[in-house]
C-alpha cells in the first residue's frame, strides 16, 4: 500500500465529488455540493487544499482524505475523509492518517470522545481544548501551540455559494455537471 497525492485536475475533481459524497451522503441537501465548490473554485485556485489516497497494489482507492491548510502555512487541517464504496474500511483511513501524520503538521478536530479515540489510535497524541468546547488533536510534526495562538484554516464562504447558486441559476447547473460528471468518472482508482 501507498499514499498518493492526486494532483492530476480530473483525478482531483473526482476524488473530491466522491469524497463530498461519502462524508454528506445521499440526503445532505446541498452541503455536498456547496462543499465541491467552495473546495474545488476557491481552495484548489489558491493551493490550499490537498487531496491524498491510500492506495493497493493495482491503485485502488482504500481511503481518500482532504487537508486544507492554515491561514501562516503552520498546519493542515483533515476536513474530509471517508473509504470508497469501492473498498476500504476504518483500519486503511486509521493507516492513511497515521502516515500523514508523519509527513504534515496536521490537525484534527474530535467534537466527541469516540472521535478523540479515534484520532489517538491514528497517532495524534497532543491535544488542546478550544475555546468552542471542541478538541483538537496535533500530530507529532505540527508545532506546539496554544489555543490562541493556533492560525486559523482557510474557509470559503458557504453561505456566499449559497446566494450565488439563487442568483445565477448558470453558476449553480455549471457547477452541479461538474460534480456529477466527477461522480461518474470516479472509478475507485488513481
Amino acid at each position: 500500500m501507498k499514499i498518493i497525492h492526486v494532483k492530476n485536475p480530473e483525478s482531483r475533481e473526482a476524488c473530491l465529488a466522491q469524497l463530498c459524497a461519502n462524508v454528506y451522503g445521499q440526503k445532505a441537501g446541498l452541503d455536498p455540493l456547496v462543499t465541491f465548490t467552495g473546495t474545488l473554485g476557491v481552495l484548489f485556485e489558491q493551493d490550499a487544499a490537498r487531496i491524498f489516497v491510500l492506495v493497493d497494489e493495482q491503485q485502488t482507492i482504500l481511503a481518500m482524505l482532504l487537508l486544507v491548510s492554515d491561514i501562516e502555512g503552520q498546519g493542515m487541517e483533515v476536513t474530509l475523509l471517508s473509504t470508497p464504496e469501492t473498498g476500504g474500511d476504518e483500519e486503511h483511513v486509521k493507516r492513511l492518517i497515521r502516515e500523514m501524520a508523519t509527513r504534515a503538521p496536521l490537525r484534527v478536530h474530535a467534537p466527541d470522545e469516540a472521535s478523540e479515540a479515534f484520532f489517538r489510535d491514528c497517532g495524534i497524541t497532543r491535544w488542546l481544548d478550544m475555546p468552542d468546547g471542541m478538541r483538537l488533536g496535533l500530530a507529532a510534526r505540527h508545532e506546539t501551540v496554544m489555543p490562541d495562538t493556533l492560525t486559523k484554516p482557510l474557509r470559503f464562504n458557504a453561505e456566499g455559494i449559497v446566494q450565488t447558486f439563487k442568483r445565477e441559476p448558470e453558476t449553480f447547473e455549471s457547477y452541479k455537471a461538474r460534480f456529477i460528471a466527477g461522480l461518474e468518472r470516479f472509478d475507485g482508482r488513481v
